[in-house]
């Protein structure tokens, strides 16, 4: 754990760290500095009946990377506050030196670190997280989420859905899965992965604008559609429906798969856009990443919103997805 906490003396571009006022993080030349945050809330996006304290900090750590990988970026460091409810409140409770070994093993995997922060005690009896996130990028190389432009295609990075199916699971005992489908599901929603290494490939040919998959396509590409002026149509017979969500979705009435690839929340995979002359140059920088091609799901015209395209009908789903 300790490796995982940046130095008082500062390491890289970190000159001051934990132990002052505030932390100092100078960038390397040409590069600008990205900020992101995040709050996990007890029974609202946790539950300490099936997270461990070391998976809640790996997750907590996990979504706020997947910021800066839907920006192109690198992290740097980040900074905790904890508002922690009376029965937690014990420093010596042991939830405390798993949760922080979970948070900053996972920061140090992507060359981060825990640079400062801040606790309270509140009187509530949620526990509540909130972890900035610091990084950078080359400057002239962040992909925003306002840069698609009619024609544009669109692209995703992996599977959807299984993180939803995973909080169903998770929550009710009712489900009778085969063992090996179940764990995935679980996994995909307790401890995701942020596509780091995809995002800084891909901020390097030529995307047009880029988002994490953390409320459901229909509204993370929705914010495209919204920041860019554009419409997005997405192909439902092109969206990766994994075997998984096909099996769960089985053992639920009134559900389709599709449901939960489109509004399901927290898959944290990448969508984004690129203009057709980058397709190929795109494809060629990906697949050393992915060990397959990038899907290719739908395509950008004029108008608004998002609108799913099946069966020779359209509807809108703009903004249909995961709310927290």
């Amino acid at each position: 754990m300790a490796q995982a906490l940046a130095p008082k003396g500062g390491k890289g571009p970190i000159a001051m760290a934990i132990g002052d006022d505030c932390s100092e993080i100078v960038p390397d030349p040409g590069h600008s500095i990205l900020l992101t945050t995040d709050t996990m809330v007890e029974d609202v996006h946790f539950r300490l009946s099936y997270f461990t304290p070391y998976i809640l900090g790996r997750k907590l750590a996990s979504v706020n990377l997947s910021d800066i990988a839907a920006m192109g970026g690198s992290p740097l460091g980040a900074l905790l506050n904890l508002e922690v409810p009376p029965g937690l409140s014990d420093p010596a409770n042991p939830f405390w030196p798993q949760f922080i070994k979970g948070l900053s093993e996972q920061l140090a995997r992507y060359n981060a670190f825990l640079i400062g922060g801040d606790t309270v005690k509140t009187t509530c009896n949620r526990l509540a997280l909130t972890l900035s996130l610091l990084g950078q990028v080359k400057q002239g190389r962040a992909i925003y989420r306002h840069g698609a432009k009619p024609g544009d295609l669109i692209y995703c990075s992996g599977p959807l859905g299984e993180s939803a199916c995973g909080q169903k699971v998770l929550d009710s005992k009712r489900f009778f899965l085969p063992l090996p489908v179940k764990r995935r599901l679980v996994k995909r929603h307790l401890d995701p992965e942020p596509r780091l290494a995809l995002g800084q490939a891909l901020a390097n040919v030529g995307v047009s604008a880029m988002i994490d998959i953390s409320d459901g396509i229909a509204t993370d590409l929705g914010h495209i559609a919204k920041s860019s002026g554009v419409r997005a149509n997405i192909l439902a017979s092109a969206l990766p429906i994994p075997r998984s969500v096909r099996i769960f979705a089985q053992r639920l009435r009134h559900h389709r798969p599709l449901d939960f690839v489109l509004f399901g929340g927290e898959d944290y995979e990448l969508v984004w856009t690129v203009p057709a002359r980058n397709e190929k140059k795109m494809q060629k920088a990906l697949l050393p990443i992915l060990k397959r091609p990038a899907i290719r799901i739908g395509y950008m015209t004029e108008g608004e919103g998002v609108w799913l395209l099946e069966a020779g009908s359209k509807r809108e789903i703009t903004f249909m997805g995961y709310e927290h």
